[in-house]
This record gives structure tokens, C-alpha cells and sequence, in this order.
């Protein structure tokens, strides 16, 4: 297996991502595998439709690629590799243009049905993006995903060489430290129970379903609190959110904290008595890796690649019935013995996923598609 190019044939690696935002799963992923591929030798280069300000060293326009003005000398055979998750209908027609051998790493893309709601640009983008990948099929030499689940959708598209790796997710709140003052105004506050979800407020993550789940708990005389965590979504989404949490009287309960630092979102990691994910769509579920990571017992909806993430770590439920969900979530709360075999699963489970060989797939899957 080789970690760089051979002396006779030099690869040099184009990565293209949609949109470059920092403290977002794709864009993390990307820069990763930047690093990746600049370790191994292969002279890669990012380019992106839109790059947050603060990135803007780190990325350039693609465009400058189209006009030849990113390419080595004729000595370098490039490999395109496209980061696919959302809608680039241009980005993808410039893709198709271009000879060179393509690679792409699928990360699922989201059923447009979640956003019709709340959204039209975003459901428009998402299917955009089922498109893109309809068009994408025929090139791609070889393909990685992020999961089984993901691998199953390329494969139905006719997608051939296709390979399961999951994304690099960066250690983030896991290896901070937590914020002392945080923390101790979290532990000075606490009830009964204290509930965490991490995501951005977009309408296929389940908020509405933790709301619900808070309400039985709650009406059911249990004094709990659910944090949940992340940037804010849609307006519409947000606005249907906060008119539920004040028709179930949980203004106080249910608390929308935005985006934090790492170092407040890992002092809520040390605090929570439990992770909740009721999401209805993950194409690998990294808020989850997340929390086991920081031994958090973890209660999800079975959904997507939910279940092939947890693999038999965690507490998996398939249904959205806010009763039952308030019955195993008191349940699993009283069972001490239940809650450490769950944490000692999911630590080996995050241990596992932390040591697959995402490098070595990712350089295997370059030169493959090279050598092809």
C-alpha cells in the first residue's frame, strides 16, 4: 500500500467542495483530506464555489481550475476528487467537462421532502443534488461514502467501485477542556435529568420529537431539561420550534443555546446524563461518534446510517412515540449498571470508528482511479 506517489508517475489531487464553512462536517472533512493528500506528496489544491471569509486562504475560486490557471506542468496527471453533499449543478457541469480521472466522496444527501416546509431554496438545493449525482454516476472511477447506507444509494445509481470510509471528524469537544464557569452554572441549575442533542437546527434532526419526548418526561414528574445545541436553521423551522416549546410550556426547559465554543459544548458533555438523536436522516450520524466519544450514553432513532454508527453501542428505538420515548429514556436514567455497559460500549465503539484507516482508503481510492 502506498502512502505517496511513485518516482514514475506524479498525481497531483484537485479537491472540490460546493461550500468551504468552517465548524461544518463537510468543510472539516475536506481540509482534512487536504492535509492528507499534502503529506502523502500528491500537490493537491482546494477550490469551492463559496468559502467563509475566515477560509479564504485556505480554498480558491474553482473557476481558476476551468481556466487552466490551477494546473502543474504537463509532468502531473490530476485526479478530481468532489466532495458531494448538497446541490452545485455548476460545479458538477464543469466536472463532467474535464478529462480527468474522478473521485467522489459521498456524504448522503438529505431528502428534499424534510425542507419543502420550511425552505424552498434548500429543498431545491437537495434535489439539485440527487440530480448532480444522477450525472455524476457515469464518471466517477471510484467512489467513497461515508456509510453502508450511503454505499447502497450509489450503487442503485450504478455506481461500481464503491468504498466505505467513514469522514474524518475532528476531535473538537471531546479533547477540550471544559469552561469552568460554564460548567459550574450547568451544575448549579440541574434537576433530575439532564437531556443533550447536537445539530443544526434544520428540519430533519427531530427537534420537534424532543420536544414532545420533554413534555411526557416532564408530565410525567420528571424534572428535566433538554439542552440542544447548534446553529440556527431555517426561519420558518425556527419559528415552528419555538411556537411548540411555548405551547408545551418548556420556554425554561427546552434550551436553544446556538452555536458554542468547544470548550461550553464539551462542559455540557460532562453534565448530561444522556444523548438524545432523534433524527430521521443521518448518512453517518458524526454527533453521535461525538458523544460516545465523550461517554455520554446515547439514546437515537433508528434512521439512515443510525444504527450501522451506534453497531450494538447505545440504546436504538424505533419509534417517535414521545411516551415510550419518555419511558426508556426514565428507564435507562434509573439503571446505573445499564448506564456504565453503555458508556463502556460506546467508548470501544468510538474507539473503533477513530481508528479505521480513512488515509490509506482515501490514497488507495486516488491512485486507483489514476491507474484506471
Amino acid at each position: 500500500m502506498r502512502h505517496a506517489e511513485s518516482p514514475g508517475r506524479r498525481v497531483a489531487v484537485q479537491q472540490f467542495v460546493p461550500f468551504l464553512h468552517a465548524r461544518d462536517a463537510v468543510g472539516n472533512h475536506a481540509l482534512t483530506t487536504h492535509a492528507v493528500l499534502t503529506a502523502a506528496g500528491l500537490r493537491p489544491a482546494l477550490w469551492a464555489a463559496q468559502v467563509e471569509p475566515r477560509l479564504s486562504a485556505r480554498a480558491r475560486p474553482y473557476r481558476r481550475y476551468l481556466r487552466g490557471r490551477g494546473r502543474l506542468s504537463p509532468m502531473f496527471r490530476d485526479v478530481l476528487l468532489y466532495q458531494s453533499s448538497t446541490g452545485a449543478p455548476e460545479m458538477v457541469a464543469s466536472l463532467l467537462g474535464l478529462p480527468q480521472p474522478l473521485v467522489v466522496y459521498y456524504h448522503n444527501i438529505t431528502p428534499a421532502a424534510f425542507f419543502d416546509p420550511y425552505d424552498a431554496a434548500a429543498a431545491k438545493s437537495m434535489r439539485e443534488a440527487r440530480l448532480d449525482l444522477h450525472r455524476l454516476s457515469r464518471r466517477i472511477r471510484v467512489a467513497l461514502v461515508a456509510s453502508q447506507y450511503s454505499a447502497r444509494e450509489l450503487q442503485d445509481v450504478g455506481v461500481s467501485d464503491v468504498r466505505v470510509i467513514p469522514p474524518y471528524v475532528s476531535s473538537g469537544a471531546s479533547a477540550a477542556t471544559a469552561d469552568p464557569q460554564y460548567l459550574r452554572s450547568l451544575r448549579r441549575t440541574r434537576g433530575q435529568l439532564d437531556l443533550l442533542f447536537v445539530s443544526r437546527l434544520v428540519p430533519h434532526k427531530g427537534h420537534l420529537h424532543l420536544l414532545r419526548m420533554l413534555a411526557a418526561l416532564r408530565g410525567g414528574g420528571i424534572d428535566a431539561r433538554l439542552f440542544i445545541v447548534g446553529a440556527r436553521g431555517p426561519q420558518a423551522y425556527m419559528d415552528t420550534i419555538l411556537r411548540l416549546r411555548r405551547r408545551l410550556g418548556l420556554e425554561e426547559f427546552a434550551i436553544l443555546t446556538g452555536s458554542i465554543s468547544d470548550a461550553e459544548l464539551a462542559a455540557h458533555y460532562e453534565t448530561a446524563d444522556m444523548f438524545t438523536c432523534l433524527s430521521e436522516h443521518e448518512g453517518f450520524a458524526i454527533p453521535l461518534l461525538e458523544a460516545m466519544r465523550a461517554g455520554v450514553p446515547v439514546l437515537a432513532y433508528e434512521a439512515g446510517a443510525v444504527a450501522e454508527t451506534l453497531a450494538g453501542a447505545g440504546v436504538l428505538v424505533r419509534t417517535l412515540d414521545p411516551y415510550l420515548l419518555a419511558e426508556i429514556v426514565s428507564r435507562a436514567q434509573c439503571d446505573q449498571g445499564l448506564r456504565a455497559e453503555l458508556r463502556a460500549r460506546q467508548l470501544r465503539r468510538a474507539d473503533e470508528l477513530d481508528s479505521l484507516p480513512r488515509d490509506e482508503a482515501l490514497l488507495e481510492a486516488i491512485h486507483a482511479a489514476a491507474e484506471r
